[in-house]
């Protein structure tokens, strides 16, 4: 008995393998086959440009995330603490004023502990402003009293404000309430410049791709009238044409993030950056780098949608 003929293969198409996840990671890596040519606008100078586009928004992006930290820490710190100054007065003794101080922190609830700083240690705070070895000894300096609270039952700092001022005169309260609200506003300020520069690169790169496409296009105005001639569809086209930029954007994602990794890496170990906005911008935390990892993604979907509407408006307009 004859063998039934078998059906014909189908025909090949450029998307018809099946690929698990591994695979088709990897094919975003390397590209084989495509309309757009691998050089000139749409080629490596293009993977160039995203990738520096890719790197400004990830130190962009991990700077905004670490101010945010920075900024929470030293705010969370401030919040459980408390400072008590005192000025030299003529008619008490500073030993006298500090005694006083102390004798009525420890009968006061909500007060976990107080330390009165020496000469020394006051002096050590100043050297960052003053300079080591300028603090000279006959600089009146008040004496201060470090004071921590308890988060769950704070005293009452008004009145504990109005009961320092009795028991030691020159003695008054600083809560760093306008410390803290500075370092808000700083971290707000540094935070939204972070963002405002991540939107900006973003509007770059959507533009940069934005020409990349119409050059390509326009070079290749002969391939696309050929396939229009032989029965593809505009969707096809620019089908096509996004898969090449899904390329394009995401190698250039991977190059800008790994430089952006390294650079922070660099931070961690040097701990450098630390004069912006008050608020030092440093390494970041484990947990923060899963959020850089999204940017190659994010370069990738904005180069695949700005290549398909601007092929799509340009097929119309060609033919």
């Amino acid at each position: 008995m004859a063998d039934a003929p078998r059906p014909p293969d189908p025909a090949p198409t450029f998307h018809s393998e099946r690929r698990g996840a591994g695979a088709a990671l990897a094919g975003l890596l390397v590209e084989t086959r495509s309309v757009m040519p691998a050089a000139g606008a749409t080629g490596i100078s293009l993977v160039l440009v995203i990738a520096a586009m890719c790197f400004l928004a990830s130190l962009a992006l991990g700077a905004a995330l670490s101010v945010d930290r920075v900024a929470s820490d030293w705010t969370s710190d401030l919040s459980g603490a408390l400072t008590v100054q005192i000025k030299p007065s003529p008619d008490t003794a500073p030993e006298e004023q500090v005694d006083a101080v102390m004798l009525l922190l420890d009968r006061t609830p909500g007060i976990l502990s107080a330390r009165a700083l020496s000469r020394a240690d006051t002096e050590a705070l100043l050297e960052p402003w003053l300079g080591t070895g300028n603090v000279t000894p006959d600089l009146p300096l008040p004496r201060l009293i470090d004071i921590r609270v308890d988060a769950a039952a704070p005293p009452d700092l008004e009145a504990l404000s109005r009961n320092i001022a009795a028991a030691a005169p020159g003695a008054t309260l600083d809560t760093h309430h306008q410390w803290r609200a500075e370092l808000r506003r700083a971290a707000r300020a540094a935070t939204f410049l972070a963002y405002g520069i991540l939107v900006a690169v973003a509007a770059t790169t959507i533009a940069i791709v934005t020409f990349a496409t119409r050059a390509g296009l326009s070079a290749n105005r002969e391939v696309v009238e050929v396939l229009h001639l032989i029965g593809a569809r505009d969707r096809f086209i620019a089908a096509e044409v996004q898969r090449h930029f899904l390329h394009l954007g995401f190698r250039g994602g991977l190059i800008g993030l790994a430089l952006s990794v390294a650079t922070f890496l660099l931070l961690n170990v040097t701990n450098g950056g630390n004069g912006l906005f008050m608020v030092p911008i440093s390494g970041l935390r484990p947990e923060h780098y899963p959020v850089l990892a999204a940017v190659p993604f994010a370069a990738a979907a904005v180069a695949v949608l700005t290549a398909r509407i601007t092929v799509m408006r340009s097929l119309e307009r060609m033919l």
